[in-house]
């Protein structure tokens, strides 16, 4: 669903719904008559960090996507559209130099028009913000404009996914006008995009409901298929559900504890294992641990856990057992598994590393309820049969995400990403945020320095290769996928496609109208 300067930890733990991968709809529901006022109720779990698409993270994606177009957008099918770009291209080899043309005529939802230099304030305001879209836009070295419309970027750095960071799955696509920018405190509480709607102040209340109405300037009104928007705050799972019951909301963001509920009422639901969890082994070097300095011990610990019994338990039909960082569809996934359950294998590494009498691993993870605890659980009786002893030690989540130098390992929770930006965000040496101890592999630096040079043709096979290499040296404790879900009213048309992120909020329409 996501952020360091990649995702929040938060993030990462709870899913939002950036890069969601392998979804899978539902079909038919409970009928709800179809509002007259023509109005999309949707009900999500976590209130927006910020209606800043700078500051945001990736639950505020429901909140940002009715107001703000993106540059480029991501279709359901995973194809790239014009949005408020008409073309994008690199100039030249090795993915140093890009430009975005931008689309005639187009004004925001403030008045103020749309133009190359009010997309490089735009872009110049995502950099200077700790978002986690920074990391992402920190190659870019110079921005000029060209023409009215046209914005050319050098990089100091090769940066290969440039047109995927200007969809709406990475917010730092959503344009801001010259007018937000210029009163950047005001986009906090209200929006200043060209997205189909504004968010109306009047009726909406912070961090409960945010209410959307009609972009009068809006450069696609054939696009906008509401009269209205609202997105209500529903923290507690089971009164969401009951929610869609009773038509209060006609879609809900919510997980798999509510799943079989949802299927059971007859709801469509659309399912994106999108969020690797497990553990991450932080201390590579053997600072706090020093068994986990051997890479067989960190392998060993792999090949003790069973991926499939922990997946089938804790989340049912909707997880996917993962052993590595990547999810199906991914250019980095491999469809052969690394990592078979094998506590006799993992016996011997440890022995041959010197530790057959097995060794004590701290652990830290969030205080959340459910997920985060019951996955540490299992791990922890899997390990234990091979000798290690997982002492967990449980912390507010705030608290959990500024400890991950206090403890050896702690929980993962991972937005599904491109190797390229997992890279930035979790395994490379400058890493921000899920890299404590700075850990660095040779190898593994230059498959990546290769991999963001390369062009679209040779980026997927260097890309499995940066994937095994992270497998390899055990950094991680991957488990399974960990699905977003969303359970919606058969009044609407979400229109997922099967292995594809979900598509945005502003291209959800009335049923039967595409």
């Amino acid at each position: 669903m996501s952020a360091p300067a990649v995702l929040s930890r938060r993030e990462f733990t709870v899913g939002g719904l950036l890069l969601a991968a392998g979804l899978a709809a539902g079909c038919g529901g409970p009928s709800g008559s179809p509002a007259a006022d023509r109005t999309l109720r949707i009900g999500q779990y976590w209130p927006p960090t910020s209606l800043d698409p700078a500051k945001a993270g990736g639950e505020s994606q429901f909140f940002l996507q009715p107001a703000y177009d993106p540059l480029i957008v991501r279709a359901a099918d995973g194809s790239y559209q014009p949005g408020l770009a008409t073309a994008w291209r690199y100039l030249g080899t090795g993915n140093t130099a890009f430009e975005i043309t931008l689309r005639d005529g187009v004004t925001f939802s403030d008045g103020s028009p749309l133009t190359a230099a009010g997309l490089k304030a735009s872009i110049e305001h995502f950099r200077k913000s700790a978002g986690q879209a920074a990391a992402f836009l920190a190659p870019i070295a110079t921005m000029t404009a060209t023409q009215p419309l046209v914005l050319r970027l050098t990089l100091n750095q090769p940066h290969p996914l440039l047109p995927a960071l200007f969809t709406q799955d990475y917010l730092a696509g959503d344009v801001i006008s010259p007018a937000g920018t210029g009163a950047p405190a005001d986009l906090a509480t209200r929006t200043s995009g060209a997205g189909p709607y504004v968010l109306l102040p009047a009726e909406t209340v912070a961090d409960d409901h945010y209410t959307y109405g009609p972009n009068p300037k809006y450069w696609n009104a054939a696009g906008r298929f509401y009269d209205k928007i609202t997105v209500k705050v529903l923290p507690n799972e089971n009164t969401a559900l009951a929610a869609l019951k009773t038509g209060q909301v006609d879609v809900v963001a919510g997980s798999y504890a509510i799943a079989g509920g949802a299927k059971a009422a007859g709801f469509a639901i659309a399912s994106s294992p999108a969020i690797v969890m497990g553990l991450q082994l932080n201390d590579r070097a053997g600072t706090l641990c020093p068994p986990l300095a051997d890479v067989r011990v960190r392998q060993a610990l792999n090949y003790a856990v069973d991926r499939a019994k922990i997946t089938a338990a804790l989340l049912g039909e909707y997880g996917v057992p993962v052993d590595q960082p990547s999810a199906p569809g991914q250019d980095g996934f491999s469809e052969q598994p690394f990592y078979t359950h094998d506590p006799g294998r993992a016996r011997r590494l440890l022995a041959d590393a010197g530790h057959a009498g097995g060794f004590a691993l701290p652990v830290v993870i969030p205080s959340a309820p459910g997920f985060p605890g019951d996955l540490a659980q299992a791990i922890a009786s899997d390990l234990q049969q091979v000798g290690v002893t997982l002492r967990i030690t449980a912390k507010e989540p705030a608290a959990a995400s500024t400890a991950l130098t206090e403890f050896p390992a702690s929980t993962m929770g991972w937005g599904v990403l491109p190797a390229y930006f997992m890279g930035r965000g979790l395994w490379l040496k400058d890493a921000i945020g899920m890299n404590p101890f700075h850990s660095s592999d040779p190898e593994l630096e230059s498959l990546d320095r290769q991999a963001a040079a390369a062009d679209g043709a040779t980026r997927p096979g260097l890309d499995r290769q940066i994937v095994r290499r992270v497998v390899e040296l055990g950094w991680f404790l991957p488990v399974c996928l960990s699905p977003g879900l969303l359970f919606y009213r058969d009044t609407v048309g979400v229109d997922p496609v099967p292995g594809k992120p979900f598509p945005s909020v502003a291209a959800w329409h009335p049923a039967g109208r595409a």
